[in-house]
């Protein structure tokens, strides 16, 4: 991903604060408030140093984000509650946080990194938690 050095550390240093407070936190509800700060950094940040990269790792996170409030809007407002959010979705999420931070950091490849945060995205749904229950899928 070819972005300014100074890019690179703002993002990093992000991923680092919300991962953080993401383990500090005392429920998923705040976990994921601190944890839309990631999709928000990286949204400032290719508006100034554009990036198709950056647009792409966006609308993943942003749709990771989508995902798990969405599963907790629908437990808490006592809807479908055969789908449950687990603490290692929480704890998988501050993990790929912070392999998104040394991929970055290292100029590396954001493929694999991505997919890990689009099927921890795909956990959160109907048809994930299925595939989790059989094994398939694995976060």
């Amino acid at each position: 991903m070819n972005i300014n050095s100074k890019s690179r550390v703002m993002i990093v240093d992000e991923i680092n604060f919300v991962v953080g407070k993401i383990e500090e936190s005392k429920d998923i509800t705040q976990g994921l408030y601190y944890f839309s700060g990631v999709h928000s950094i990286i949204n400032r940040i290719y508006n100034q140093d554009f990036n198709e990269d950056l647009v792409l790792l966006h609308l993943i996170l942003q749709s990771t984000h989508t995902a798990f409030n969405s599963r907790l809007n629908v437990i808490r407002k006592g809807g479908d509650n055969t789908v449950p959010l687990f603490d290692s979705q929480i704890k998988a999420l501050a993990d790929y946080l912070k392999e998104l931070a040394v991929v970055i950091e290292k100029k590396k490849d954001l493929n694999v990194i991505m997919k890990k945060f689009t099927l921890l995205s795909c956990s959160t749904t109907g048809n994930g938690y299925y595939l989790l229950q059989k094994g398939i899928l694995k976060i």
